[in-house]
């Protein structure tokens, strides 16, 4: 890999419409290799075969993302909206020009291994694309530009820098959910200056004293990390202004962060919330969305208010909830889309076009902490309520009932009918293989993986063949039912 002479000004090159490739070989990924290596060694977001006076349709840019390489690509969606902004070409230095280009575009390409793929791009990631795929029809920026402007060349370089600049970072967040988007703002090669996470707490049988997730996470990083019994403390307020933020992120931190905090970086402070707000505000959104038997939630990154997840909406993407899927499987999905839409809110901050859309605070719903009791399985309830509990407390802290008077968990089960039914509620009516049917309220349901107290997750069946005699119902707690 090497990085090439980039042609400039009058370069024939330049206004030669390029020619497709008929396959990537070994050759052309070089090619495309150092097309890298000359755009970074420029200091650019982006480079197009001909800039290196290679015919041939293949680009490639990094807006902060990580390289994308394209192979024939072509536009093959674009918005009706537009943005105007002043662009500069690493093949006309000391020129920039004021540019309309389609805030959004979608384009198929080739990627580096032959494979065809679509992707999408807004704010910068849609005007670099746009640029690019121009140089391959030999037009170039300037034949777009409804005003240009001279600057010393020195300075555009300066220009090319601060586009290519990425913010720097604190990083506030505690458990798994916040790593994706630690490790996404890293891959991505934002600088996270410091990680504030909560302090270690005793855990387990031995009560040792341990970390959080995402402290471990930073330190394998070498992130330098802090970990305040109080995030508002002078101590902590000093270490945050030090980092010189330009960026506070926050994704399940675990305190309130007071103003004093919030205000310190240059473009503000983001939130990775795991709901549509303005539902769901408040500490524990994704249990409460299975709970409530929601079919569809989301994540919102959200500007960062002193009021608890009321700030604005910067960037919200929605996603189904199966029905049978569980807090963990629901949460591992949101924190992947979280650490994916963070990116683009960021970027787009970084453009210029970030939105700022006010939550409308009647639609507002919360989500507090379970509360002591809300754990255990009230069996007079409907199949499909039980089911949602279940799901929703799937893999901690886990649904809680009774079997005469032994107090189990429930780890799994299935809706197999949601109308009235014969039996009372918490009676087992069959065992079916390793599943055991049980009579709710209203419907019945299979009880597929249950743990007694102090063993380790069994099929309900196998459970039940090792408790004989009658009566047997679940909710049985010393002769009663809960």
């Amino acid at each position: 890999m090497a990085a090439k002479e980039i042609r400039k000004f009058d370069d024939p090159v330049l206004r030669k419409r390029a020619k497709p490739v008929r396959k990537v070989t070994r050759e052309i990924q070089k090619l495309l290799d150092d097309m890298l290596d000359t755009m970074r060694e420029a200091q650019g977001v982006g480079l197009a075969a001909p800039q290196i006076g290679v015919s041939k349709r293949l680009v490639v840019v990094d807006v902060g993302e990580g390289p994308r390489f394209l192979v024939n690509p072509e536009i093959v969606r674009t918005s009706d909206e537009t943005e105007t902004a002043w662009e500069g070409c690493l093949s006309f230095p000391g020129l920039l020009g004021e540019v309309e280009r389609y805030a959004r575009v979608t384009v198929k390409a080739l990627d580096r291994d032959g494979r065809e793929f679509w992707m999408d791009g807004d704010g910068l990631l849609s005007r670099a694309l746009q640029h690019e795929i121009d140089h391959l029809d030999g037009v170039v920026f300037l034949d777009r530009a409804s005003a240009v402007t001279k600057v010393p060349e020195e300075e555009a370089g300066e220009v090319v820098a601060e586009t290519l600049a990425l913010p720097a970072v604190v990083f506030m967040g505690s458990p798994e959910f916040a790593i994706p988007s630690l490790d996404e703002l890293v891959g991505a090669g934002f600088p996270v200056k410091l990680v504030v996470t909560q302090p270690p707490r005793p855990k387990g049988r031995r009560r040792e004293l341990t970390p959080t997730p995402v402290e471990v996470r930073a330190r394998e990083l070498g992130i330098p990390v802090i970990t305040p019994e109080k995030v508002g403390s002078p101590e902590s307020v000093k270490a945050i202004e030090e980092a010189s933020p330009d960026l506070i992120v926050v994704s399940a931190y675990g305190q309130k962060i007071p103003g004093e905090i919030l205000a310190l970086p240059k473009m503000g402070a983001l939130n990775v919330h795991p709901s549509l707000l303005p539902a769901y505000r408040g500490a524990n959104p994704i249990q409460r969305a299975i709970m409530d038997g929601r079919d569809t939630t989301g994540v919102t990154i959200m500007w960062m208010s002193e009021e608890m997840d009321a700030g604005d909406i910067c960037v919200q993407k929605a996603v189904e909830i199966g029905p049978d899927e569980t807090f963990g499987t629901l949460e591992k999905r949101l924190a992947s889309l979280g650490a994916h839409a963070l990116i683009e809110a960021i970027l787009l901050i970084k453009a210029g076009s970030a939105p700022r859309i006010p939550q409308d605070a009647s639609k507002a719903t919360k989500a507090p902490l379970l509360k002591p009791g809300e754990e255990v399985v009230n069996w007079n309830k409907s199949a499909v309520q039980i089911h949602n509990l279940v799901r929703a407390l799937s893999p901690e802290p886990g649904a809680m009932t009774w079997y005469r008077g032994e107090r189990i968990k429930l780890w799994e089960t299935r809706v197999l009918s949601s109308e009235k039914t014969v039996g009372a509620p918490g009676e087992v009516l069959s065992v079916d293989g390793d599943q055991v049917i049980v009579a709710c309220g209203e419907g019945t349901i299979a009880v597929v993986t249950v743990q007694p107290s102090g063993k380790r997750p069994m099929p309900a069946a196998a459970f039940l063949r090792g408790r004989t005699g009658l009566p047997r119902r679940f909710g049985d707690a010393e002769g009663g039912v809960k």
